[in-house]
């Protein structure tokens, strides 16, 4: 299946098209509606960068004060003891135990749950055991890494292949010095197989709704 997909140039890739900073800090279930947005534009929702719409700056703001804003509370273990919340997880150790808070998102899906737990257990450095590690081959260390990955895309489209050249022209980019980590080719791929799976989504909904995605989604 050929994909028809958008067309870049050097003059119509800005940087809100390539740097994805700004949403690095979001929950899982934020970055995938971005990434869900941003690909669509490369299958032809003629819309712009996901955060110069109207109503995504509008959202993007109430999520971000949803979830860096953990009011204080006390809490009290089976123990007894009484702790109060605040900025951090961690409210008190001793023994094989930890006591911590976590805010939940209920928009997220059951698995988007299970995954960002299971990534918060793996980033404790100072828990008393070593977590065992999830068969994460394949898959992406965060889910911002995809977002990194349509920025990939969108360098190949304008003649980027990911060279040395590349990463000697933009060394003093953070965002872009950084994808020199990722593996240019095996990211493109990836790109290929997520733009004819969502092409395939895409059409199933316009079948079912009778009319143009576009239409239905924008």
């Amino acid at each position: 299946m050929k994909l028809d997909l958008k067309e870049w140039t050097e003059k119509s890739l800005t940087k809100d098209d390539w740097n994805f900073t700004q949403y690095k800090k979001l929950p899982t279930s934020a970055i995938s509606r971005v990434y869900q947005w941003e690909m669509d534009r490369e299958l032809g929702s003629g819309k712009g960068p996901f955060g110069k719409d109207a109503a995504n700056k509008k959202w993007l703001a109430t999520v971000k004060k949803d979830f860096e804003v953990l009011p204080n509370a006390p809490v009290v273990s089976s123990s007894g003891s009484t702790f109060k919340t605040g900025k951090g997880g961690n409210l008190g150790g001793g023994g094989s135990s930890s006591l911590h808070v976590f805010q939940i998102n209920w928009y997220c899906s059951q698995q988007e749950l299970v995954d960002a737990f299971a990534e918060w257990l793996e980033e404790q450095s100072d828990a008393p055991f070593t977590t065992f590690p999830t068969n994460t081959r394949g898959r992406p260390r965060t889910q911002f890494t995809l977002l990194e990955k349509i920025s990939i895309h969108r360098f190949h489209k304008v003649g980027y292949s990911g060279g040395p050249k590349f990463f000697r022209e933009n060394a003093k980019d953070a965002y872009k010095a950084n994808l020199k980590r990722i593996n240019w080719t095996l990211a493109q791929r990836e790109m290929n197989l997520h733009l004819r799976a969502r092409t395939k989504e895409l059409a199933r909904l316009s079948k079912a709704a009778g009319k143009n995605w576009k239409k239905v989604l924008y």
